[in-house]
């Protein structure tokens, strides 16, 4: 692997040039670009940076073209997704995108482009997991006597998140308007603060995955976990789908995507290949290694799921204040 340092305009991005050498070119399938780049709209370092370079890493053995992570910071992910959205369609250009770039920002913002008309899906590769917990503080042990004391207490109980209109904020008031429990917003710099008023009881409780070490600690109470799977880490923390409350979004997907036109053809070869990747031991310990799991989901459902989710997300925005 040759790590490539790039200058794009104002974005300085880090891009690693992934060629996965075998025996003979037979071994490789076609594909109608030498060079794809897969841009990341994230810095370079995070967990959603380290996805892009394991689909990189793995398509690159897969198709017989050079696939280049670019890093495109900025505008909470916007910036690369336009890039990608106004790039040629005709394969050389992906994009890695968190669900949040496609379904939330654009209703927080003018991203100065149409997520669900200039981009079309290839396929979801990964999930990263959050987890409810409450503070040791509050005088609960399950999901069900936490919405009994929310209800009890209205507007006494206190959350935090990494601030006003993170997919953390978004994804707590999805619960809470679900659960019937009216509780306050707190906004702390990072994650790390806000485990830590979870912890000192300053807070009552919050909904992310930086609190699963915590869980694992004992310094916590696991209450549920957003989806239908339980998590791996926390076999014993039953799902909100279990408990009843199966529409309730809170996991971050990343996915890769392209521009609209792309042609199916070549959308259905990369599909194909995450998919087969998602099968992968090796493909699911790297991802489990950069802290998220692997959840593949094909282009079709995809798209679909985001437009779903692009719609819930419009009216909850609005219902909040934030909606643009």
């Amino acid at each position: 692997m040759n790590l490539i340092l790039r200058t794009c305009g104002t974005v300085v991005g880090s891009a690693l040039m992934v060629a996965a050498m075998v025996a003979t070119p037979s071994a490789k399938d076609a594909y109608p670009a030498d060079t794809v780049t897969l841009i990341v709209p994230y810095a370079a370092g995070g967990a959603g940076d380290t996805v892009g370079r394991i689909v990189a890493s793995e398509l690159g053995k897969r198709f017989a073209a050079t696939f280049v992570v670019e890093n495109v910071g900025g505008g909470g992910g916007s910036i690369g997704a336009e890039r990608a959205a106004r790039a040629a369609a005709d394969g050389s250009t992906l994009l890695l995108a968190g669900n949040a770039i496609i379904t939330t920002a654009p209703h927080l913002a003018s991203v100065g482009f149409d997520p669900l008309r200039d981009l079309t899906a290839v396929a979801n590769v990964s999930e990263a997991p959050r987890v409810l917990v409450a503070s040791k503080t509050l005088p609960v042990k399950t999901f069900e006597e936490f919405v009994a004391y929310g209800k009890k207490h209205p507007g006494e109980l206190n959350y935090g998140t990494v601030g006003v209109g993170s997919t953390g904020h978004i994804a707590t008031v999805d619960m809470l308007r679900a659960i019937g429990v009216d509780a306050n917003h707190i906004p702390y710099p990072g994650a790390a603060q806000v485990v830590q008023a979870v912890l000192s009881g300053d807070i009552e409780f919050m909904l992310d995955a930086a609190a699963i070490a915590q869980v694992k600690q004992d310094a916590v109470t696991p209450l549920a976990v957003p989806g239908n799977e339980r998590l791996s880490e926390l076999p014993d923390v039953p799902t909100l789908a279990e408990l009843g409350y199966a529409s309730i979004r809170g996991t971050g997907l990343q996915m890769v995507m392209a521009p609209a036109a792309t042609p199916a053809d070549v959308l259905g070869a990369l599909e194909a290949a995450l998919k087969n990747a998602s099968e992968s031991a090796e493909f699911n310990d790297l991802l489990s290694r950069a802290g998220v799991k692997a959840r593949f989901m094909g282009r079709n459902e995809l798209n679909q799921a985001l437009s779903q989710e692009y719609q819930h997300y419009e009216t909850l925005l609005a219902d909040m204040g934030l909606k643009k």
